[in-house]
Order: structure tokens, then C-alpha cells, then sequence
């Protein structure tokens, strides 16, 4: 429900729709002005402040996405249109627009933005020091979701949020099980807590619990003053355990124990704590395959896996590949202080076809990349990096010179292989049918960074 007194300017054309969403807001309090007059629409928004403005590309007299920034105004502005493409969509959401509905209109969408934009001025209200929202903006407005399967993950995401039970994220390496993760905490009630996120790959069997349930002073050798512990920084929020599959068997037990009695013990502390948290795990692993091999236990599967949310690798999600481009086109240019970049037609052809196993980090990176050493403003192919370059049957074979040795053949083998999967490297251990723990071994032996 959109709480009273909203701010509302609806710049609308269709007589019908026009009527339908002022009708809709009014009765849900707001306060509406509408018109199906561009130049009207344009004076309203030069001259008052209002929290949102829904304004079509089709309106007469107001041409929303060229000649004069309306986006420069405080009013946030949700774009619609009849025109149902990439494009623009890409150019709207470019320009600034909080989002871009195509018509016919789903009015509780339009309901949800003015919701979100409201419920971030509460926020502002009552916090001085929050972060500047243009540069880091609410996680859900930034998962793209033009795609049939992220609609459904952001639909998921929706559902779940205001509950407390656990949520066990799958998906591989790259494809933004984190963002997904804090969207879900910044919807939920515990939004306005901390947000702790933790890798559990990073920790050995002896120092896990340490890191997650705390110590006290003096209670192992080298403890020299107490930690908390994440349970503890995580208190009355979310806890978010990335790569739970990689937590040990032995700390299985405690972290299973914790999460059923919702109690945990710091090191060298008698007393119990009460462990007011939301659990959200993540994993690239197969889980069930972990369980079957005895390396994952069953029970704290089930504990975890109430709800689980799969995120797509990027390759099948394409539509979204287009407006993430453009939105990482738009921070690195920012971030270093360039003339907005852009992509030639047969550029954006590459990119789309590529099958990015690097998933949506690989994608921001090379983007990156891109802004920095393209010489102009308009990056054409020659300007990728060569695993993008397009490929003739040979690709991904390996050639080695005549004279070398195993270990030379080896070194090259890891390299190439970390390069095909963009540094992924429990990925690379796979491929080449090593441990992580080995692959981790010879990059020291072969003094590959």
C-alpha cells in the first residue's frame, strides 16, 4: 500500500490509461496531477518538486529521452512506452529513469517503484550518514532483469524478503549471488540492520569458528584482544555465508548447532549469545553431489535450503546483457573521469554472442578494461581483449612449443586455463581434474599470480 500524500505527476497521452493510473493513485491517497500536454507536463516538473513522475515517450510536446535532461530534476521518473525494445529501455534507464515499464502498463509495478522511492526518503529522513543513492542505489533496482529468468529470481526476491527463513542462493561464480543477497535484506524488515557477508572458503577448520561465533582475550595462542565474531556484528540482520559449500566438516557441526538453537558460544566465553540473525547462503557447488559424497552434511543442507533462488550464468540471460553494458559503460566512464564511452553495433554483437564463464564480474571487468584502453569514444572490436575475439574451431586449444618441459607445459596449461575462466579458479581446478587446494600449490610452485 503507497503510503498518503505521495507527490505524483502523470504525463500520459492514451486518454484511458491516463484515467486508469490517476484513478488508481488517488485512491490510494496520493496527491496526482496528470496531462496528456508534454509542455505542461515539463513546466509541472521545471517548477514542482514531486516524488515521482510516470512520463511516456509518446507524449506530445515532450520528447522524455532527448534535447532537455528531465532527469536532472530531484523527481525520480519511471519511463513508459509503447516501443517494447532493447534500445530503448537501455537509453531511459541510461538517461536516469528509475525504470522502464513497457505498455500495456502493470500497474503494481508502478505501485512497487513509488513504494521503493518513498520508503528511501524515510530513510533519509532518519539517517544523516547514508550512503549517496547515485552511487551506490538500491540493490534490487540493480539487478537487470529485461530476461525471463532473473524476472523470475526478482519475483522470488519479492516473496520471500519479508520472512525470516533461510535462503540458499545457487549459481555459478560471477553471476551476483551477492547483490541478489542484499536486495533481499535491504526489502526485509531487519533492512534497516547490518548486512554482514562472509566467505567461507577464506577460513581454515581452526580459525572458522573464531570468525563467525568470536573469542574472548587470551583464549588460544595469539587471541589477543576479543573479537565479536560475524554472528555478533550480525545481530538483529543478516548474516550472508558465501561459499557455504566449502565450510569444513568439523565446523558443520557448530554452524548446524547454531543455526537450530539460534545460540552460539564465542571462544573462551562461558556464556551462550543469542544469535538474532537471517541466514542467506550461497554456493556454486552442487550441494546434493557434496552431500552424496560425504563432503556436506545432509542435516545443515535442509537447515539451509528452505528457499532456494537460482541465479542464471550470464549466457542465458542475453536480453540483460545490452542494459548491463550500458550501466557499466556509464560508472567506469564516471568513476574515471572520461567522456561517456560507447559500443559499435558489431561490438555489442561480440559481446552478446560471447559465453562469458566469467558470468557478470567477467562482464563489468572487461568493461572496465574497455573504457581504459580504447582510444575513442566508440570501442570497436579491435579494441577486446583476445579471448573475445571471435573464434575458429581451434578455440580454446593450447599450443606448445616444440622443446619444452613438463613443468613449462604445465605452467602454460594453468595459465591458459585461468585465463579461459577469468581467474575462477575452484573452475580451473575442475577443468583440469586437480584439487583447489593442489591448483593452489602449483601456482606458488610455478609463481603464477
Amino acid at each position: 500500500m503507497i503510503p498518503p500524500k505521495a507527490q505524483i505527476l502523470i504525463g500520459e497521452e492514451n486518454a484511458p490509461l491516463l484515467f486508469k493510473l490517476k484513478d488508481f493513485l488517488e485512491k490510494a491517497n496520493c496527491h496526482v496531477v496528470s496531462t496528456n500536454d508534454g509542455r505542461k507536463a515539463s513546466k509541472e516538473l521545471k517548477s514542482r518538486k514531486f516524488d515521482v513522475a510516470i512520463l511516456s515517450t509518446q507524449l506530445p510536446g515532450m520528447n522524455i529521452l532527448e534535447g532537455k535532461n528531465y532527469f536532472n530534476y530531484s523527481t525520480k521518473i519511471i519511463v513508459t512506452s509503447s516501443e517494447n525494445n532493447v534500445s530503448t529501455a537501455v537509453e531511459a534507464m541510461r538517461k536516469g529513469a528509475i525504470d522502464f515499464v513497457a505498455k500495456p502498463i502493470d500497474i503494481a509495478r508502478i505501485q512497487e517503484n513509488i513504494m521503493q522511492v518513498l520508503k528511501s526518503h524515510r530513510s533519509k529522513s532518519k539517517k544523516s550518514m547514508l550512503r549517496d543513492q547515485e552511487d551506490n542505489p538500491d540493490a534490487f533496482r540493480r539487478i537487470v532483469r529485461n530476461s525471463e529468468s532473473m524476472q523470475k529470481v526478482a519475483k522470488l526476491v519479492k516473496q520471500v524478503a519479508a520472512s525470516n527463513v533461510p535462503i540458499l542462493l545457487r549459481g555459478e561464480t560471477g553471476v551476483g549471488k551477492d547483490l541478489v543477497a542484499r536486495a533481499i535484506h535491504e526489502r526485509s524488515r531487519r533492512g534497516h540492520q547490518s548486512f554482514v557477508a562472509v566467505n567461507c572458503g577464506s577460513f581454515t577448520e581452526d580459525l572458522f569458528a573464531s570468525e563467525l561465533f568470536g573469542h574472548k582475550k587470551g583464549a588460544f595462542t595469539g587471541a589477543y584482544a576479543d573479537n565479536p565474531g560475524r554472528f555478533a556484528l550480525a545481530n538483529s540482520g543478516t548474516l550472508f555465508l558465501d561459499e557455504i559449500g566449502e565450510v569444513p566438516l568439523k565446523n558443520q557441526v557448530d554452524l548446524l548447532r547454531a543455526l537450530e538453537s539460534h545460540e552460539y558460544q564465542p571462544l573462551g566465553d562461558p556464556k551462550l549469545r543469542r544469535a538474532d540473525v537471517r541466514i542467506i547462503a550461497a554456493t556454486n557447488l552442487e550441494l546434493e553431489k557434496s552431500v552424496i559424497e560425504g563432503n556436506f552434511r545432509n542435516d545443515l543442507y535442509y537447515r539451509l535450503n528452505v528457499v532456494p533462488i537460482d541465479v542464471p550464468p550470464l549466457r542465458n540471460r542475453r536480453e540483460d546483457i545490452p542494459i548491463l553494458i550500458e550501466t557499466f559503460l556509464f560508472e567506469a566512464c564516471k568513476a574515471q573521469n572520461q567522456s561517456q564511452k560507447q559500443l559499435g553495433n558489431d561490438t555489442l554483437k561480440i559481446l552478446i554472442d560471447y559465453q562469458w564463464p566469467g558470468n557478470v564480474r567477467e562482464l563489468r571487468n572487461i568493461v572496465q578494461r574497455l573504457v581504459v584502453t580504447s582510444p575513442s569514444d566508440v570501442i570497436h572490436p579491435e579494441n577486446l581483449p583476445a579471448q573475445l575475439a571471435p573464434q575458429k574451431d581451434n578455440r580454446g586449444h593450447l599450443s606448445i612449443p616444440l622443446g619444452n618441459t613438463i613443468a613449462e607445459t604445465e605452467a602454460e596449461l594453468i595459465r591458459h586455463t585461468l585465463q579461459r575462466v577469468t581467474s575462477n579458479r575452484r573452475l580451473a581446478a575442475e577443468i583440469l581434474g586437480i584439487s583447489v587446494r593442489s591448483l593452489h600449490y602449483k601456482l606458488k610452485q610455478y609463481e603464477i599470480s
